[in-house]
């Protein structure tokens, strides 16, 4: 029975021990040196080219032996210098075993686990220093004077290319999922051009990817070469294989260089681009044929990306500024116009710019839950849909503050049937109920990705065997995808959040406000309620007095066994009256949130509001012997009034007149028509008032210190309260000793 091969997969390409090869790159020797005394436990085979002896021979012995002695010096300080990796290559003669001459060999060396690991290269052969040092002045001045992201990439592909004289130079970067995208390129005409497509993650597997955070450099000078044993296979001191993960002669990957040769190329030289520690992308540079870097050029082109890995951030940071500032001028209009609107969905969705243009979603669309009813913008899904969608963010991702997916469909399954207008989702909770959610929507970009050939590997049966290898062809492959939005920025993110803070916080004051305008209305209403018990304790005096010497005159006729006036049974009956409105006042006051003593207008007339005035005062005026009387100039004064106001502004006049007019005195009530008002005065022949109090006489509370014993100072302010109510106006003609004028206006009206 035959057995099925086994299935290889993408793991097994990952798990493949690519640090540890057992064998080299034949431009160079390889070395471990026990430090401390520099013998040597393992060797390339092809020592002998630089020894005179075989691997074998040469192991167990000691590296001086074929070191002068201030070769050896140079050596040791070199090797126990401070940051070894870093230091620029040691030249080194080395004498050969089998010739006794020396010759000299560039030395580079590192520690890895613990061993030290020595690299031995020939001298180049080329004298490129000057035109080399122009170059790298001029990629230093190109790339720093790089003003964006993409330029700093397609400035550093056209210099890396200038100082190592590859044919084809890519800035090759990282996706989310480690896919390659090349986004800048430099090359000969006779070099296909790779730029914009796109290179599988499994194309430089997790394992490779670590190395190139350690190891700043990958230089293949010839695809086809024959690899280097290690002699012996493992470190006598650790018992293991020789970890070459930094070293710049490891050997490379059959699959690796099985890849390269269908891909056409004869030799690379690959560097990273390294940001904050995460390994952005890489500068794959490409040859036809076979191309041996020398250290100089090798370390220029280094120091070329690491110049570059330290302007990823800053460009990055640079453009994001700039679009984060102008979202932030957005975010502070749209607040604005929410504070002017009183309402989230007014600011957000009602003005422009609009909640669109906060996250420079261009075509998509927008939504604000607001009153329970969703507010939208642009291009949404239906209202329905939009609450179903809102149901799941709740049950899915409700302890989320923020939640973003460009591609909505394959986490939301409903959102499939809308791809075209809502691949793209970020939406932020803005209230704690579930469905206050503010929404923003990115239709689908049907993206045609342009593959450097079919991404997926060969898988072949080898003797039994499942083995992958990789695609024959690197042609243009296109794949159209479907349901992808474009991603949303981190800094369109950050704004979303910012938003949210901003209508939180505008919540936050809104119903501060409202707290405040509610406790501003109750001290309101208290006010006016002590106020109006003020004003009826003042108000009803009057009537109470009238109405008390009425019943004392009756008791007094009853005694007398004489029959009532009729006038005086009617002056009892209006007080009464005057104190029923003014108690009745008072009780629908204590049981309404609104305090007023003001009834509806009424139309009458001016001369018999006086009369009835002067009636109801007239028992006062006669105790305190005092004339009182009415002049009424014209029959037809009349006026639309709260006849009940104008009852007290009469009333508190002519109390104040009687209270300070002296016995034997007289007070006039009088109305007259001028100029389409009616002018109403009430004239005594009283003291007068003081000059000093003139200018006080209508505040709160305000008396003289002559009759202060006679009341609360509350009339004329009350007086001057009901006037301006009324559309009148109020002042006072005074003489100190000869008496005082109070006048008022009311709009006249025709009757």
């Amino acid at each position: 029975m035959t057995s099925l091969p086994t299935t290889p997969s993408h793991t097994q390409c990952e798990n493949e021990p690519i640090h540890i090869p057992g064998s080299i790159q034949p431009f160079g020797i390889l070395l471990s040196v026990e430090a401390a005394t520099l013998t040597i436990t393992n060797a390339s085979v092809n020592c002998s080219e630089a020894f005179g002896l075989d691997a074998r021979e040469l192991v167990n012995r000691s590296l001086a032996e074929h070191l002068s002695a201030d070769a050896l010096q140079r050596l040791e300080q070199y090797i126990h210098s401070h940051d070894l990796v870093e230091q620029a290559p040691l030249m080194v003669p080395l004498l050969h075993a089998g010739t006794s001459r020396e010759q000299e060999w560039e030395a580079t060396a590192h520690l890895r686990h613990g061993v030290l690991i020595l690299e031995l290269e020939p001298l180049s052969s080329e004298d490129v220093a000057e035109p080399l040092q122009r170059l790298v002045r001029n990629a230093v001045h190109l790339i720093f004077g790089a003003s964006r992201l993409i330029d700093l990439c397609r400035r550093a592909a056209e210099q890396v290319r200038l100082i190592s004289g590859y044919d084809r130079v890519m800035i090759y970067r990282f996706t989310e999922d480690w896919h390659g995208d090349v986004i800048a390129e430099a090359r000969v005409p006779h070099a296909q051009s790779y730029l914009h497509h796109h290179f599988p993650a499994s194309d430089i597997p997790a394992q490779a990817r670590k190395i190139f955070l350690d190891n700043w450099m990958r230089m293949i000078p010839d695809v086809a070469y024959t690899p280097v044993a290690i002699y012996p296979r493992r470190n006598a001191t650790t018992g293991a294989p020789l970890d070459l993960g930094m070293s710049s002669l490891r050997s490379v990957s059959p699959l690796h260089i099985e890849y390269l040769q269908n891909m056409g190329v004869g030799a690379t030289l690959t560097l990273p681009l390294i940001d904050n520690g995460k390994l952005w992308g890489l500068v794959a540079c490409h040859h036809l044929g076979p191309r041996t870097l020398g250290s100089d050029q090798r370390l220029a082109t280094k120091m070329v990306a690491q110049l570059v890995s330290s302007q990823l951030a800053l460009k990055e940071s640079l453009e994001d500024q700039r679009y984060r500032n102008e979202l932030k001028r957005t975010r502070g209009t749209l607040l604005g116009f929410m504070e002017e609107s009183e309402s989230v969905a007014g600011g957000l969705a009602k003005c422009t710019p609009n909640l669109l243009d906060l996250v420079g979603t261009g075509s998509g669309g927008a939504a604000v839950f607001h009153k329970n009813t969703w507010i939208t913008v642009g291009a949404t899904p239906s209202v329905a849909q939009i609450g179903e969608l809102v149901e799941w963010l709740a049950t899915a991702h409700g302890a989320k503050e923020i939640y973003a997916s460009n591609q909505l469909g394959s986490v939301f399954a409903p959102a499939s049937g809308y791809r075209d207008i809502a691949s793209g989702l970020l939406a932020i909770a803005i209230l704690k109920s579930e469905r206050n959610y503010v929404l923003w929507f990115r239709p689908e970009v049907a993206q045609t990705i342009t593959w450097a050939g079919q991404p997926d590997k060969r898988v072949e049966v080898e003797g039994g065997v499942v083995r992958l290898h990789p695609r024959f062809s690197f042609d243009s492959w296109k794949q159209v995808v479907n349901g992808i939005a474009a991603p949303w920025k981190k800094v369109e993110i950050e704004s979303a959040a910012e938003l949210r803070t901003g209508i939180l916080g505008f919540n936050l004051r809104r119903a501060f406000a409202k707290a405040q305008e509610a406790r501003a209305l109750a001290e309101k209403i208290s006010g006016e309620k002590e106020t109006l018990v003020h004003v009826v304790s003042h108000d009803i005096r009057n009537p109470l007095s009238v109405l008390k010497m009425s019943l004392q005159f009756m008791e007094r006729a009853h005694a007398a066994g004489t029959a009532t006036s009729p006038e005086m049974v009617a002056r009892s009956m209006r007080a009464v009256d005057t104190i029923e409105r003014l108690v009745t006042s008072v009780l629908d006051a204590a049981k309404s949130d609104r305090v007023t003593l003001s009834p509806d207008l009424q139309l009458a007339n001016a001369g018999t509001l006086v009369r009835d005035a002067v009636d109801l005062a007239m028992p006062l005026a006669e105790k305190a012997g005092i004339d009182i009387g009415a002049a009424c100039n014209g029959s037809d004064l009349t006026i639309a009034c709260k006849r009940t106001q104008v009852e007290q502004v009469l009333g508190n006049l002519i109390s104040n007149a009687l209270k300070f007019t002296p016995a034997g005195g007289r007070v006039t009530v009088a109305a007259r028509q001028s100029d389409g008002e009616v002018v109403m005065s009430v004239a005594d022949t009283g003291m007068g008032i003081a000059p000093a109090l003139l200018p006080r006489i209508f505040d709160r509370f305000t008396q003289g210190t002559v009759g202060a014993e006679k009341g609360a100072g509350l009339g004329l302010s009350i007086v001057k309260g009901i006037i301006e109510q009324e559309g009148g106006r109020i002042w006072v003609e005074n003489s100190v000793g000869a008496g005082t004028t109070f006048h008022f206006t009311l709009p006249r009206r025709q009757g």
